[in-house]
């Protein structure tokens, strides 16, 4: 119960700090906007965006429906993991003050509970705004094309999950630096470190053709949370991805859970190194 008070605690602390409570206020204009754009033609047959009517060409099995919350979940992966983390990567940090950080040592926690919850609270702040979002996108579609997307809730939720195993590098590089500016830039550095990892094979190999050099990506990709991983295949949740066909003209990709449970097991790497670190400083 005391681990649980203290994540509660962490989101009450993010929402008056006003930046859990900005990214839910960008949120919520992206939900006006597409909820103002979106609708079907006077006859019904029709899906609309802005007036013009949706229309895929090459493509096959794939819907207008499954098109655009493709397109729209593709698009805001970014803003919604970065604005995430600018909206909570300043908890870790914030408990590190001078002052600050012999209160919370001094409560009936031990520090690894104490990290675990403070971190925990971070990301269900982040992760209730991830499922708010997606619920209101999912009732948009619903209510404005007639075509309740399911999936779509489920990829969201597997956002969610990634933000989360996401964090777990913010959580570390707060602990060591104790800043926010820095925990912002390296989680912003590792965002892109993932996709390139991802797609190693096509560009990273190929800046030196050797084994040991190919072997530290390799390990690289497996140890980090694999961001891009996840939502790629987050994404294949929704429906047949266009984006896959870049692979070729056969190679759609199918949903996978390996990014997932690596991921799962790098980030739990991470944060014991977290809490091994943060139970051996002296504050």
């Amino acid at each position: 119960m005391r681990s649980v008070a203290m994540a509660m605690l962490t989101i009450r602390e993010a929402i008056l700090r006003g930046t859990l409570l900005f990214y839910f206020a960008v949120g919520n204009i992206i939900i006006a906007i597409v909820a103002y754009a979106v609708g079907l033609s006077p006859d019904g047959s029709t899906i609309r965006v802005f007036g013009n009517p949706v229309v895929i060409k090459n493509v096959v099995d794939l819907n207008p429906v499954d098109f655009l919350l493709i397109q729209l979940f593709r698009s805001s992966n970014f803003a919604v993991m970065f604005l995430g983390v600018f909206a909570v990567a300043g908890l870790i940090p914030s408990m590190l003050e001078k002052g600050t950080v012999e209160l919370y040592l001094s409560k009936p926690l031990s520090r690894p509970s104490l990290l675990l919850s403070r971190s925990l609270g971070a990301t269900a702040g982040v992760a209730l705004n991830i499922l708010y979002f997606g619920i209101a996108i999912w009732l948009v579609f619903g209510i404005r094309v007639g075509v309740w997307h399911w999936k779509f809730l489920v990829a969201c939720l597997l956002a969610a999950v990634a933000f989360t195993f996401y964090f777990s590098v913010v959580v570390f590089t707060g602990l060591v630096t104790r800043s926010q500016g820095f925990s912002i830039m390296l989680a912003f550095l590792f965002w892109f470190l993932s996709g390139a990892l991802a797609g190693r094979e096509f560009g990273l190999y190929r800046l030196w053709d050797n084994v040991i050099y190919h072997r530290v990506l390799d390990g690289l990709f497996y140890t980090t949370p694999q961001v891009s991983g996840m939502l790629e295949n987050a994404t294949r949740v929704i429906g047949n991805n266009p984006f896959d066909r870049m692979l070729g003209p056969h190679a759609v990709a199918d949903f996978t859970i390996m990014p997932f449970v690596y991921s799962l097991l790098s980030a739990t790497l991470i944060f014991a190194l977290a809490a091994r670190y943060f139970s051996k400083q002296d504050y």
